[in-house]
């Protein structure tokens, strides 16, 4: 069978969790990582013991978001996952220090844990409030902020067992149109990552510290199993900090993460069948605190309090039909909130900023989808995917004075309204003889927006209502075991949201456009991928990844500057580039690299003009040695970025410039297997920008962190 061959067959407070779990973790001692890595050749977990460094692959992780599980490798678009391992060995503050190191992908606009936005191959800002080209999911559930100079997405990395980022368009068809530039689907923990064979209980404690900012976090998870059909989680977290130091010795303001998290889960399995449940999840992140009231840019820096609050609640039933090839039903119905409460903005005058204020995002959410597999004769398999989705979105902006009394509602620049969303999908794997697999796909989704009120005019705006259709194909080959070749085209819709069709200013003298087109995006990739073993050592493993992509958008929707209307269709960008992904391992050493040139350019004018949310040129490494005998891992990463630029979007000239940089970091996990207080103990410790060198990162607003240690300990009961 091809080594590409691995997809499915057929069927509290801050001191209350930090004290709790630095106390556990420091009498347990410290850890290195036992990687568990999808191999593409065996289809089962390759632990450490067994595979020492091969485990720390990447290429051979199973990809779960692309509708039929597969190795990453065996995909015929860019994805990456980050599996729990993965998720530890980061010791990551924020979302965006999670994501750091992905080929393609930029954490952009400020660095605090409420200041981060995301960018994906060139397309996705700071500090828009309007920027949905980045599709984010959680457990299913989509997030999307919009406040002006705030991040979009506030969460704790701590809840997260997997992050599956998918680069290109092609996943709307799966996923929602609009996504331009790709998808991140996080996964929360469940109760079955903890529990094995008979246990019934288990608790696990993890606390964390690092020099820089004097940042401490700490966790506690019980996972239990009172019956063989129930599974119950409950996690705590909680992670305060001060602002960091730069390279240079300077505080940056803003750049703390800070906030508490609480994850509940349940799933009950119906007649002890694992393919049958029915479960439910309820998560709540949430942060007050004194901040600068711009997170992105720290463009003002004057303090506000602000309470924000990132929630989900999700019920949903998985039915495998056991036995029965043409039913895998999964649904789900969620309600999610994402609200901002903003007060005691003494430093503004008393209107406008100064008014006390929420910015609120309610959601109810519905999909259900059924996945069917087929089989043609001896040498044709197919799964086919079809699925309906519902959203509602109510967006508020309620605003006081200070004396109580109430405001017309919504902002100018941050209008009131409902979005309704209706979409059906189908997406098709047919396979031939393990060797050629051609997956078309294609989603309709029906959009109507409607606001009750319309601060320029002072009058209630239409309704609007868009269509749009989201087709692609993607082929993938494979030439013989070693070598594959994929390419995809696709066409992806991203209808106008809320902001930009109803924003306006204070007078009439930029209305809000009430006939903006749809952005239409016309994705070509193609690539290849290899993959051998035991090629110059027994066991050895060597797999790369190369993708080349071009993505036209036309109708491109930006916010106008000194014209008619405060948003309008800009004519057509194109954005185009190169991803490679490279690793290799023996069972003591593993590297790998990534690298990612991406450019874009307005092509609305007369001379094309480079776009500033392009990033800069960057490749990652990571080199390691496994010591099988301490149950000790010893590594290396690299980051380096080559010079880049920022341009005046009228006359292209260079207005700014970015450094290059060359920052290296050092890191340690060690998993004592022996005693057994020592059993299930894992400790991290990691030096990062071992130089104290000062840098900032292209798309940042803000200089990185200078030299900071970090250590993590924890222990499972």
């Amino acid at each position: 069978m091809s080594k590409f061959s691995g997809r499915r067959g057929p069927k509290g407070s801050h001191v209350s969790v930090l004290g709790l779990a630095l106390a556990l973790a420091a009498g347990a001692q410290v850890a290195a990582p036992a990687a568990l890595a999808q191999d593409a050749d065996s289809k089962t977990d390759l632990s450490t013991e067994d595979n020492g460094a091969v485990s720390q692959l990447s290429l051979g992780k199973i990809v779960v978001s692309t509708g039929v599980d597969k190795v990453a490798i065996d995909t015929p678009q860019s994805v990456t996952t980050l599996d729990q391992e993965d998720i530890d060995n980061a010791q990551a503050s924020t979302i965006g220090d999670l994501l750091e190191g992905i080929p393609g992908v930029s954490a952009v606009g400020g660095v605090s844990g409420l200041g981060q936005g995301f960018n994906i191959r060139g397309m996705g800002t700071g500090v828009a409030d309007s920027d949905s080209r980045i599709l984010i999911n959680v457990d299913g559930v989509s997030k999307f902020f919009e406040q002006y100079r705030m991040g979009g997405f506030f969460s704790e990395p701590e809840l997260y067992k997997r992050v599956e980022v998918l680069r290109g368009p092609s996943s709307s068809t799966l996923y929602g149109a609009g996504a331009l530039a790709g998808v991140i689907n996080f996964q929360t923990k469940d109760a079955s990552d903890f529990l094995r064979g008979d246990d019934h209980l288990m608790v696990r404690v993890k606390g964390s510290g690092e020099s820089n900012a004097d940042a401490r976090a700490g966790s506690v998870i019980i996972a239990g199993r009172p019956t063989d059909n129930l599974d119950l989680l409950l996690s705590l977290s909680s992670r305060v900090s001060d602002d960091y130091t730069d390279g240079n010795g300077d505080v940056v303001v803003p750049s703390k993460a800070e906030g508490d998290s609480v994850l509940a889960k349940a799933r009950y399995y119906v007649g002890g069948d694992k393919g049958h449940s029915v479960w439910a999840s309820a998560e709540n992140w949430q942060n007050d605190s004194y901040q600068v009231y711009d997170q992105a840019e720290a463009f003002a820096t004057t303090p506000v309090r602000r309470k924000t609050v990132n929630e989900s609640y999700i019920i949903g039933y998985d039915n495998a039909f056991d036995g029965n090839d043409w039913l895998d039903v999964k649904a789900q119905l969620a309600y999610s909130n994402m609200q901002v409460d903003q007060t005691e903005n003494a430093g503004f005058s008393p209107n406008g900023v100064g008014y006390n204020s929420s910015y609120v995002y309610k959601t109810v959410q519905g999909r259900l989808e059924n996945t069917s597999t087929l089989t043609f004769g001896p040498d044709w398999n197919a799964f086919v995917t079809t699925g309906l989705q519902t959203y509602k979105q109510e967006r508020r902006n309620p605003r006081y004075r200070q004396d109580g009394s109430y405001i017309n509602p919504g902002a100018t620049t941050h209008p009131e309204g409902d979005l309704t969303r209706y979409s059906a999908f189908i997406q098709g794997e047919f396979i031939w003889k393990e060797k050629l697999t051609i997956i078309p796909g294609v989603r309709v989704d029906r959009v109507k927006l409607e606001s009750d009120y319309l601060i320029a005019t002072q009058s209630k705006p239409e309704t609007v209502e868009n269509t749009g259709v989201s087709p692609k194909i993607a082929v993938l080959y494979s030439l013989n075991d070693n070598f594959n070749l994929f390419g995809s085209v696709s066409r992806t819709v991203r209808m106008p949201v809320l902001d930009e069709i109803y924003s306006a200013t204070g007078t009439t003298s930029q209305m809000a456009n009430l006939n903006l087109d749809n952005e239409e995006s016309d994705n070509i990739e193609i690539g290849g991928a290899l993959a051998f073993s035991s090629l110059f050592t027994d066991r050895d493993k060597l797999h790369a990844k190369l993708t080349v992509f071009r993505n036209d958008v036309d109708n491109l929707i930006a916010r106008e500057s000194g014209g008619a209307y405060y948003f309008r269709n800009f004519g057509k960008a194109r954005f185009e580039g190169v991803e490679l992904e490279a690793e290799y391992a023996t069972r003591r050493f593993f590297t790998r690299a990534a690298l990612s040139l991406v450019d874009g350019e307005d092509l609305s004018r007369a001379k094309a003009i480079r776009l500033n949310t392009v990033p800069a040129d960057e490749l990652t490494l990571n080199a390691g040695y496994v010591i099988p005998s301490w149950n000790l891992t010893l590594g290396w990463r690299g980051e380096f970025a080559k010079e880049a630029y920022k341009y005046n979007a009228t006359t292209g000239a260079v207005t700014d410039t970015t450094d290059d940089y060359n920052i290296h970091s050092l890191y340690a996990v060690w998993k004592p297997q022996g005693e057994a207080v020592l059993r299930g103990v894992d400790v991290r410790l990691s030096v990062d920008n071992v130089g104290d060198e000062y840098f900032q990162r292209h798309l940042s607003s803000l200089p990185a962190e200078g030299r900071t240690v970090k250590l993590s300990v924890g222990k499972t009961f």
